[in-house]
């Protein structure tokens, strides 16, 4: 559901007023999202939290009697790709004028235009390939390879195809300078269409970064009970790797406690696995976030299950 924004410019044309915005806002009714633009505070908490997201860089959007150029992370949020961690600034393209200008929590920024601009949901953004490239070239390994590996696959709301690592090769090598195409270049090679999640991508790009082996992806084991694919195998190690994720979500989109079902589900799943002779080794966001010390952190959790480092630290 696309929530209605509420301009304080139109109560005024409308005779109601800020003064009854600031009210309806004071006592809950409604929730401010920038200055003069509100939303209704029970559609509001309906949303996730990348909704959310998507809202408030839409009423910046359509705050400015400018038109505004969505790029990187906030672009990636309008297309759909997911962002890892918290982006509080709104990133748009900078004019001459513009370059490296900053404004409470907009910040424009000066990028190459490698394909034409596009418009989504009334919305002016770079394209889906130009905002996986941008990410890569100017972020953390780790935090651009889930939106590259998301953009190999259509994107079923809009009908369009994945975009082929071809392509995004070709337009990497004309970032404006070399070492941007380089990072974005590795970025591309590292990319695989067959991680599912972004909780996937962003622990594959962590463990490659720790040095550790790589693993395949989705593989299948055959078993009594039926076929079940993994997120990550070692087969020198036998070793199965799982990403638990907060994935799990209602009719709402609301991150919800898995049901017992559910829970005895992916239990009989697990047993049918580990029967094959194979070891399991599990993590979640909090473990990838823990510092490499903690006993509980990722690198501790491979270290413990046998899975050996094979290269060095990055």
């Amino acid at each position: 559901m696309k929530p209605e924004l509420l301009f304080a410019s139109d109560a005024e044309l409308y005779g109601s007023g800020r003064r009854s915005l600031a009210l309806r806002c004071r006592a809950g009714e409604l929730i401010r999202l920038r200055s003069g633009i509100y939303v209704h505070s029970e559609v509001w908490r309906q949303l996730p939290l990348w909704e959310q997201n998507r809202v408030r860089i839409r009423a910046t959007v359509e705050q400015a009697p400018e038109q505004r150029v969505l790029i990187q992370q906030s672009a990636a949020s309008i297309w759909g790709l997911p962002v890892i961690g918290t982006f509080p600034e709104v990133l748009l393209l900078a004019s001459a004028a513009s370059h490296g200008r900053r404004r409470g929590d907009l910040r424009w920024s000066a990028r190459r235009l490698l394909e034409p601009l596009e418009v989504v949901d009334g919305m002016t953004l770079t394209s889906r390939a130009q905002t996986v490239l941008d990410m890569a070239a100017h972020l953390d390994f780790e935090r651009a390879v889930p939106a590259m590996d998301r953009v190999l696959h259509p994107d079923p709301v809009r009908g369009l195809p994945g975009v082929k690592k071809e392509h995004l090769k070709e337009l990497a090598a004309n970032l404006p300078s070399h070492a941007k195409s380089l990072r974005a270049g590795r970025v591309v090679d590292f990319a695989d269409e067959r991680s599912e999640s972004a909780g996937e991508s962003y622990s594959r790009a962590v463990l490659h970064r720790l040095g550790f082996p790589s693993p395949e992806l989705q593989h299948e084991f055959r078993t009594p009970t039926g076929r079940f694919r993994t997120d990550f195998y070692w087969t020198e190690q036998d070793l199965v790797g799982e990403f638990d994720g907060a994935g799990k979500y209602g009719a709402n989109g609301l991150a919800v406690e898995p049901s017992w079902e559910t829970l005895m589900r992916e239990k009989r799943r697990e047993d049918a696995i580990r029967a094959t002779g194979v070891r399991f080794v599990r993590w979640s966001w909090n473990d990838i976030g823990r510092p490499p010390e903690h006993p509980e952190s990722l690198p501790r959790r491979m270290l413990g299950a046998g899975l050996p480092r094979t290269r060095p630290y990055r």
